[in-house]
């Protein structure tokens, strides 16, 4: 596939059809799903005042986040507010029902970062994000687990103390860990035990590798024992690794808008090269969008952002999904009861073509 240097031109049914998909969300934080405007409450709630008077204009600035540490400088903010019980339960159940549910997200696993909310303790997030989680499904049927992320930003024992402490508060909506912040600061063969101990305990693994190099992904599935990789672009620029992942079918969960900001999955200019490149290469390739709010997206600008830019249609954008639902932390039950509603909703659409067609 040649890649154009302009986005296409996307007609409205194309724009519909990115909103109505079912989809499935594995790469999506839960520090990162909040509004600014729930920020702002919250900070003012726990007398936390916005630095340079920000407001919910200008609280999430995107042109910035080209440096991944101003942007996660604006996540250890959205951290530093959200505190007690009903904060978790807030944030948790807005990013399932209006950055979910209402984008036809079926099912999502939340990332939640427990070294970034320096004011809670650990039980206190769990009983709040899973208040939300169950809420939100009660009213909109939207089903979520958590994946438990460490900070490669700081310590390895940290990170093993992260890990224990999942392990001492096992619960079944906790189904893995995960390892984000910048990968230069924290290359994943640092964190080998905390995997060993998750690995002994029956927890699934996934690392955020953004940045590279491309031997880092043949790290966290050998060393960390993970079964998928977030981000993971430069995984094209070395033909081997990229044959050994496509043999083994690794799914790679990619978030276009963000990560095109951030240089990683393009060039900053909305070409996402890399992602079609990883399509072309036959990998197992998931969409979601990361931080929505915070990069200016949602779960269905990130199907529409590749269908501009790559002229992506249905067949390309369906297999996302179900590339997701391979790839989901679920009992075998679960994941069929998954795939044969996401089947029905895409059965309903292309039936609603089909009639609109004279």
């Amino acid at each position: 596939m040649s890649v154009s240097d302009t986005p296409r031109a996307v007609d409205a049914s194309v724009i519909s059809l990115a909103h109505s998909l079912p989809k499935v969300s594995l790469h999506c934080h839960l520090i990162g799903t909040i509004s600014a405007t729930t920020l702002l409450e919250l900070a003012a709630k726990h007398g936390v005042v916005m630095e340079g008077g920000r407001n919910a204009d200008n609280l999430f600035d995107h042109d910035s986040y080209e440096d991944l540490g101003e942007f996660l400088r604006v996540l250890d903010v959205a951290g530093s507010v959200i505190r007690d019980v009903d904060d978790f339960h807030r944030v948790t159940y807005e990013s399932l029902t209006q950055g979910g549910a209402d984008h036809n997200v079926l099912y999502r696993e939340i990332f939640l970062s427990p070294p970034g909310h320096a004011h809670s303790s650990y039980p206190t997030m769990l009983e709040g994000v899973v208040a939300g989680m169950r809420d939100a499904r009660a009213d909109t049927g939207i089903d979520s687990r958590l994946i438990v992320a460490i900070n490669r930003e700081r310590s390895a024992a940290e990170g093993l103390q992260l890990v224990e402490e999942v392990i001492a508060n096992r619960i079944d909506e906790v189904v893995g860990i995960g390892l984000d912040y910048a990968e230069v600061n924290g290359p994943p063969e640092k964190f080998w035990k905390a995997y060993r101990r998750a690995a002994e305990a029956g927890l699934n693994r996934t690392a955020h590798s953004e940045s590279g190099p491309p031997e880092n992904i043949e790290t966290i599935l050998d060393l960390l024992g993970c079964s998928r990789i977030d981000h993971g672009y430069h995984v094209v620029e070395d033909p081997d690794i990229t044959a050994r992942c496509v043999a083994e079918r690794v799914p790679f969960t990619c978030t276009p808008v963000s990560s095109d900001i951030g240089r990683y999955s393009g060039n900053g200019d909305g070409t996402h090269t890399k992602i079609a490149e990883m399509v072309d290469a036959g990998l197992c390739v998931t969409i979601d969008s990361d931080d929505p709010p915070m990069f200016g997206t949602d779960p269905s600008n990130d199907y529409l952002v590749l269908a501009k830019a790559l002229g992506y249609g249905l067949d390309q954008l369906t297999a996302f999904t179900y590339n997701a639902i391979d790839a989901v932390w679920l009992d075998e039950s679960d994941k069929q009861s998954l795939q044969t509603e996401a089947t029905r909703r895409i059965a309903a659409i292309v039936e609603a073509d089909t009639a609109a067609i004279p």
